[in-house]
């Protein structure tokens, strides 16, 4: 297994591409300990992807990996944390920039 991987993200980050995005990080947490998402070509982002990120994050945890992103938010990605209440600031580690989960205390 690789120690790590890139995953470049750009475009449209959204519902209608969330099937392929999906995809490409199942694959990329498959192979990788340590998965970086480059999200700097991402001219939009919704909620869909934002849940993509939980959920990769949640799933890099429980197997003891871990999900960060190449540079701190910015641009439409930082904006759409805004939007559903995230302050994404300057960290690049998700699992700092994302609400732990439900039963955990943050």
């Amino acid at each position: 297994m690789s120690s790590s991987s890139v995953v470049p993200l750009g475009g449209s980050l959204t519902i209608a591409t969330a099937e392929a995005t999906h995809a490409k990080l199942r694959e990329a947490l498959g192979g990788a300990n340590a998965v970086t998402l480059d999200c700097s070509q991402a001219d939009e982002v919704d909620v869909t992807f934002l849940q993509l990120m939980v959920s990769a994050q949640r799933t890099a945890a429980r197997d003891g990996k871990s999900v960060h992103l190449a540079a701190p938010p910015g641009g439409v990605l930082a904006e759409a944390l805004r939007r559903c209440g995230i302050a994404p600031g300057t960290a690049t580690s998700l699992a700092e920039i994302l609400p732990p989960e439900p039963n955990q205390a943050p």
